[in-house]
């Protein structure tokens, strides 16, 4: 496509493409021969509303991979200058709001997902925009103009957006009434932030400490479930597996008992390699949590594992 296409906007999005693949095969010692082809798309390409995806995927690079956020947020800024459609300058925005939650600049970020909403009104970039915007006030900690926000949501025409929006809401709702200072969720919040953050080793230590000083909170089978993910990203299984029992075994009742057994079934069919165990969970799931997210998943692996023909 790179040597053939005619369209500018196509060999863009292929040299885009192409420069992410080569990232995900890529360690650190490769990014800066990818930064300056990155940079050399863009000498030829200028920028406008055509190269926007290639802006996009240039300030993802600088951020999270060669980890200069600040060069991130200034690229983005300057590309903003540009003669660019409401719908393009709000995508911009967005990354750039991202980039600033994850550098603790709430207010500034704030700021973005503002303008996103009122730019392009009613769209699904918008709505997305005030998702965004509800999520940084909840890691702000301030949990009832989130919940404001959360509950206009609900009926997003989005309904990725809708289904976040309710899951935000009941998680808010559900544990910011057990303590008039909201001390387990706001450091439940933290833990969520560090982790986008790209901290894992330090947001798991705040979820400790959540499990050693509020032992009784209801917020607990949320914490070990976000621990256990986070110990699965550290390749530390048998912690994963430990959390996913605990789980299954303390809060039986609970909401979350149905993802941890897919999650711990998950985490024997492509981590532990312990099949007869992750049938034995996705059996569970199949014949007692029928009205669960996962069963559809759930009910494919168990008839891939058990040999049945799929089609």
């Amino acid at each position: 496509i790179i040597q053939n296409a005619k369209e500018p906007r196509l060999r863009i999005q292929a040299n885009c493409r192409y420069l992410e693949l080569q990232l995900e095969q890529s360690d650190p010692n490769g990014y800066e021969d990818i930064k300056r082809r990155y940079q050399a798309l863009l000498e030829t390409f200028k920028f406008g509303v055509e190269t926007v995806v290639l802006q996009l995927s240039y300030a993802q690079f600088l951020a999270y991979h060669d980890q200069n956020p600040e060069a991130a947020i200034a690229f983005l800024k300057s590309a903003l200058n540009a003669n660019l459609t409401d719908l393009a300058s709000s995508e911009l925005k967005m990354k750039l709001a991202d980039i600033l939650v994850t550098q603790n600049k709430f207010n500034q970020a704030l700021i973005y997902y503002t303008q996103i909403q009122m730019r392009v009104k009613n769209s699904t970039l918008s709505q997305e925009a005030r998702f965004k915007a509800a999520k940084t006030s909840y890691y702000k900690g301030d949990f009832e103009w989130a919940e404001t926000q959360l509950k206009v949501l609900k009926s997003s025409t989005s309904q990725l957006t809708a289904n976040d929006a309710l899951e935000l809401q009941l998680l808010i709702s559900d544990h910011k009434g057990s303590d008039s200072l909201h001390t387990a969720l706001k450091l439940y919040a933290k833990a969520e932030l560090l982790s986008i953050q790209n901290k894992p080793k330090e947001a798991l230590k705040v979820l400790e400490t959540i499990l050693e000083n509020h032992k009784t909170d209801p917020i607990i089978d949320q914490t070990l479930l976000m621990q256990a993910q986070l110990y699965e990203e550290q390749k530390e299984y048998s912690k994963a597996e430990s959390n996913y029992l605990r789980i299954i075994t303390d809060y039986k009742d609970d909401i979350l008992v149905d993802d941890a057994y897919f999650y711990l079934a998950e985490l024997y069919r492509t981590k532990l390699l312990q099949i007869e165990k992750a049938k034995l969970n996705y059996e569970t799931i199949i014949f007692n949590h029928e009205d669960s997210i996962h069963f559809v998943e759930a009910r494919k692996q168990y008839r891939i594992l058990r040999g049945d023909s799929i089609n």
